[in-house]
C-alpha cells in the first residue's frame, strides 16, 4: 500500500502545471522524434497497478496544463509570423478552443505566410520529448481533411522551459496510433 501511495505521489506530481518562468520562443523548435517499432517481449506486458485515482483532479490539471501550452503557442505565433515580416496576421489569429470551445479538430486558426489559413492543435506534456500524448478521433480525422494546412504543435517540457515540434498534416503518418477508449452501445451505425 505504502508503494502504491508513493508512485501514486509521483505521478502526481509529474503533472502538476507551471507556466514557464519566461517566454523564450528562438530555441524551443526541435525536430520531432523518429517513430520506433519494438517488439514486445513477455517482461514488457502491460502490468496493473490498482491506486486510488482522483480523475476530477488528473482532468483539472491537465485542463490547466492544455491552455497553458496553447497560451504559450500563441506568444510563438506572434513571433513566427513578425519574424516573417506578416506581424498583422496575428491580429487575425483566432484561439479557437478559447472562443468557441472544442470539438472543431484544433485549437488555434493561424496563418502562413501567404496569409493561407494554419490550423494548429497543441498537445502539451511536462515530459520529455518521446511522452506519449492523446490525440481524439475528431483530431484525427480533421488532420486527414485538412491536409497541409493542419500542424499539430507538439508542446514538452514545459514546465522545464517549453519545447516544440510540429507534425504537418495527417497525423497517422507521423505517430502510432493505439486506441484507448472505446464507446459501448447496443446500436451500431452501418453505411
Amino acid at each position: 500500500l505504502e508503494h502504491q501511495q508513493t508512485v501514486g505521489a509521483l505521478v502526481d506530481a509529474l503533472e502538476e502545471v507551471k507556466l514557464p518562468g519566461d517566454k523564450t520562443y528562438r530555441a524551443a523548435l526541435v525536430e520531432p522524434p523518429a517513430r520506433e517499432v519494438l517488439v514486445r517481449t513477455p517482461a514488457s506486458l502491460r502490468q496493473r497497478l490498482p491506486r486510488k485515482f482522483d480523475y476530477a483532479a488528473r482532468d483539472e490539471a491537465n485542463r490547466k496544463l492544455g491552455r497553458a501550452g496553447e497560451q504559450w503557442v500563441i506568444g510563438y505565433e506572434q513571433q513566427r509570423l513578425t519574424e516573417l515580416g506578416h506581424p498583422e496576421l496575428f491580429q487575425r489569429l483566432d484561439w479557437v478552443s478559447d472562443t468557441q470551445g472544442d470539438g472543431a479538430g484544433f485549437d488555434i486558426l493561424s496563418f502562413e505566410e501567404d496569409a493561407h489559413e494554419r490550423f494548429i492543435e497543441v498537445k502539451t506534456t511536462n515530459g520529455g520529448v518521446g511522452s506519449s500524448f492523446l490525440v481524439s478521433h475528431n483530431e484525427l480525422e480533421f488532420s486527414k481533411e485538412a491536409g497541409d494546412q493542419f500542424h499539430l504543435y507538439r508542446v514538452f517540457q514545459f514546465r522545464d522551459g517549453p519545447r516544440l515540434f510540429t507534425l504537418p498534416g495527417d497525423l497517422s503518418q507521423h505517430v502510432h496510433l493505439k486506441p484507448t477508449d472505446y464507446r459501448a452501445s447496443f446500436r451500431s451505425l452501418v453505411g
